[in-house]
């Protein structure tokens, strides 16, 4: 139910404004609207957060140190006790308030890039960003802002794709086997959000899922593609420990977290959590199986993205149930669309030749196309039957 549904009730005489308001408060139901000004916030809070970093790096020669210095600590410190002011102390505009938490967090990485050039740091990128994200840990739950917590969970990511890649990190882990472990860290941040999900903190746990499944899918998808990973070569030195770990974390939180669905099944919570505890073992897996350019089935298609394709499909239609049951439109969507992509993979794989190929997609254009709209009406047919249903309905 939306707030515009619950208003349209008491413009009806259908219930009195105390009701409503009852109704508001219990379901925490939020206005709608405002979703514009949101974006448009936040896109502001980017551009003068980048703008200030300009501005400076512009007359970097013209500022003296301690103007730096007070500079960069002002405008953070400014933008998050405006941001206070608006959404907390006045509370009239809580989402232009957020943005500039928003910006003022993006201003605390700034200050550290210009306090490492200040002072003519060891440039090591990886420390700044883990800085940074140590820095943000407690924001989110301080300020009970979701905006916090999603960046927090960008900065984790972009600190680890920066850690593993430097030649000097204890993880360092090169080649294109690192797709492993960015889909890896994605399935830890979806475990995390499950646990989440009883929390008072209810906004975090669909960050963390949303952000979870989406880098999942992204970055397991290549693993469908034919050849992918068979030209790899694994290097010794390589800490080949890192992905059982994250595997093994991954799959922990998952299980623990399935617990937390309540509009699932005792068999659906099982049959989820440990879907998502296969995923993270195939994973790892993925990175310990022979790589040879001779092993070829069919086409291109090596062993490893024949699995990898018929995983990656079982895992879009168990979503698409889950996301049904759950009347989530996004698991519905991420599902059917990553179905579509893996079919798409498979099928270039499978074929050889150029001429063998050219003819196959000529014969078989017809009938992709055909596929499509069969897949969009299948997926506008499960979004209504999302609406109708209410939580917790076998399907």
């Amino acid at each position: 139910m939306k707030y515009g549904d619950v208003q349209k009730l008491q413009e009806a005489g259908l219930i009195t404004d105390e009701q409503r308001q009852k109704i508001i408060e219990h379901f925490q139901i939020k206005e709608d609207g405002g979703k514009f000004l949101v974006i448009i916030s936040f896109i502001g809070a980017v551009l003068v957060a980048a703008g200030i970093a300009l501005l400076i790096g512009a007359h970097w020669d013209e500022i003296p140190r301690g103007v730096k210095l007070i500079s960069g600590l002002a405008l953070m410190l400014g933008a998050h006790g405006t941001g206070w002011w608006l959404r907390d102390a006045r509370k009239d505009y809580p989402r232009t308030g957020e943005a500039l938490h928003f910006a003022g967090s993006l201003l605390f990485l700034a200050n550290i890039a210009l306090v490492g050039q200040i002072y003519h740091l060891s440039s090591r990128p990886a420390n700044a960003f883990l800085l940074w994200w140590l820095g943000l840990a407690a924001l989110p739950w301080l300020l009970r802002s979701a905006a916090q917590f999603a960046l927090l969970l960008l900065g984790i990511g972009i600190w680890f794709g920066v850690e593993i890649n430097d030649s000097t990190s204890l993880i360092r882990f090169d080649d294109e086997h690192q797709v492993l472990l960015y889909a890896l860290l994605g399935l830890v941040f979806t475990g995390f959000g499950f646990l989440l999900r009883k929390s008072s903190n209810q906004d975090f746990s669909r960050v963390a899922e949303t952000l979870g499944l989406l880098a999942f899918a992204i970055f397991s998808y290549p693993l469908t593609w034919a050849g992918f990973l068979s030209w790899g070569h694994r290097q010794a030195e390589l800490n080949q420990w890192l992905l059982p770990a994250l595997g093994t974390l991954a799959a922990l939180l998952a299980l623990s977290g399935c617990r937390n669905f309540t509009a699932l099944s005792q068999q659906w919570r099982m049959t989820w959590g440990a879907t998502l505890a296969a995923a993270a073992a195939l994973l790892v897996a993925a990175n310990f199986v022979p790589q040879q350019n001779e092993w070829h089935w069919f086409g291109h298609m090596t062993p490893l993205n024949t699995v990898a394709a018929i995983a990656f499909f079982i895992f879009g239609l168990l979503q698409v149930q889950v996301g049904v049951q759950e009347r989530s439109r996004f698991l519905v969507n991420l599902g059917v669309v990553f179905i579509a992509l893996d079919m798409i993979a498979t099928y270039i794989g499978l074929f050889g030749s150029m001429a063998f190929t050219g003819l196959m997609f000529i014969i078989s254009g017809a009938f992709l196309i055909v596929f499509g709209v069969y897949l969009e009406k299948k997926r506008r047919a499960l979004m209504k039957q999302i609406k109708s249903q209410t939580p917790g309905t076998k399907v």
